[in-house]
């Protein structure tokens, strides 16, 4: 299976999208939501292992993994956007490619939050929520305070090469491996600031009680970038969401180990 990369506009904005047709109508096509900065290729390994043939979708699955504005093959939009629009965008996208139909929806950190936005704005079309690394947005646990600093330091921003240095120490610190590495492509300066801009100020929290579809809560105990207790409060807030915990393996395990997650969340894509 190949992923085709198209550009689609959708919502004011232009996004490159991974594309995967799966052929089955019999299950919902899946929407996978990446990473803050990061670009559709680092989520395939994943993808891959969700989309071919299983007891969730005998004859496999369609994808799409969007790149956000700046990220990888995305150009940048021409002015802020913030949580909602970026749900209505992708929304939009969903639309666009796959008309009228249901689809699920798993988010991976940075994602996941879109992800819970978007539960929310389409309350009608997402029939299950995976959430894997992820937080409802603010207040915030404390995470490790050297991977906040270089989030949220604007010089990380400005200098390309120290951009991609810094991104390159946050993968590590994650758990990437060398083949994830390999996959990484630096966003832009606008389209990081931009994701960053998008999660200030956001929470979901009110809203995740009201979430009625099938959700799945993946954590990592040694999470470095997502605190472990992030797990734990969407726990909270979402009581009879399904938890799959992993001891350890870092904030990027889902990415750069997929098959230790994968099997959990096809059964839970098939119940």
């Amino acid at each position: 299976m190949e992923f085709d990369y198209r550009d689609i506009r959708a919502g004011g904005l232009t996004m490159r999208a991974a594309l995967l047709d799966g052929g089955n109508d019999a299950a919902p096509p899946l929407l996978m939501l990446n990473g803050i900065g990061f670009n559709a290729e680092l989520m395939e390994p994943l993808a891959l292992a969700l989309a071919k043939p299983g007891p969730d979708a005998p004859l496999g699955r369609s994808i799409v993994i969007p790149d956000m504005p700046g990220c990888g093959g995305s150009p940048d939009s021409n002015a802020h956007v913030m949580m909602y629009g970026l749900s209505e965008a992708v929304i939009g996208m969903m639309e666009a490619l796959h008309p009228g139909r249901h689809f699920d929806c798993i988010g991976f950190s940075w994602g996941g939050a879109l992800a819970q936005q978007i539960a929310v704005q389409a309350s009608r079309r997402v029939t299950r929520l995976g959430l894997v690394s992820t937080t409802s947005g603010l207040p915030l646990a404390p995470a490790n305070p050297d991977v906040i600093k270089r989030l949220f330091d604007p010089k990380e921003y400005v200098d390309p090469r120290r951009l991609t240095a810094n991104f390159r120490a946050l993968l590590a610190e994650g758990g990437a491996n060398a083949t994830l590495m390999q996959r990484f492509r630096t966003p832009t300066p606008q389209g990081l600031g931009n994701q960053l801009l998008a999660l200030t100020g956001w929470t979901a929290a009110p809203m995740l009680p009201f979430i009625r579809v099938p959700v799945a809560l993946v954590g990592v105990a040694d999470d470095a970038v997502v605190p472990y207790a992030h797990h734990t409060m969407l726990g909270c807030l979402l009581p009879h969401a399904q938890k799959i915990e992993l001891r350890s393996g870092g904030h990027l395990s889902a990415l750069a180990r997929p098959e230790r997650v994968s099997p959990a969340l096809r059964e839970f894509l098939a119940a």
